[in-house]
């Protein structure tokens, strides 16, 4: 319960201190899938953002922070659609056996975007294979997230 509470603790600092440091689009919603939890992501410039996966799925807990560049696919497709690519790290804790154990490692993301011209809303499905430092990985990890842009949908 400790790490739970330092990691959310962690998790709110770091997101306050990026949001001060350069303004851009803040999107929060829920993601379905591996991990299950809320996201969060704010955009750094028009291209790159950073997100912000706090999950629960198997017995596991797990926070993660990653940086992603987007691609806007509008001129090939229709208008609000892209994909995205990127990486980053995780830490959490995973229960096994009747003993909870420390859980750390690496995580890739790739996925596709779609923005609504009309509403506030983000949705993408993406592939976030993790590989862990202290266990097996969980290289099948997919997601669908929706997210509620702040501030209206500015692409």
């Amino acid at each position: 319960m400790k790490h739970r509470v330092l990691t959310m603790l962690l998790l709110s600092i770091a997101c306050t201190a990026a949001a001060q440091q350069a303004p851009g689009r803040i999107e929060a919603g829920i993601r379905l899938g591996w991990p299950l939890g809320v996201t969060g992501r704010y955009f750094f410039t028009e291209r790159s953002a950073g997100e912000a996966i706090v999950g629960a799925y198997n017995k596991t807990f797990s926070v993660t922070a990653l940086y992603q560049y987007h691609w806007d696919l509008s001129a090939l497709t229709v208008d609000g659609f892209g994909w995205y690519a990127g990486g980053g790290a995780h830490i959490g804790t995973r229960r096994r056996d009747g003993s909870t154990n420390f859980l750390a490692g690496v995580d890739g993301i790739a996925g596709i975007n779609y923005n609504f011209a009309k509403i506030p809303l983000n949705l993408s499905l993406d592939w976030k294979p993790a590989i862990h430092f202290t266990g097996s990985s969980d290289l099948a990890d997919f997601g669908l997230s929706a997210r509620y842009v702040f501030g209206g949908n500015n692409k």
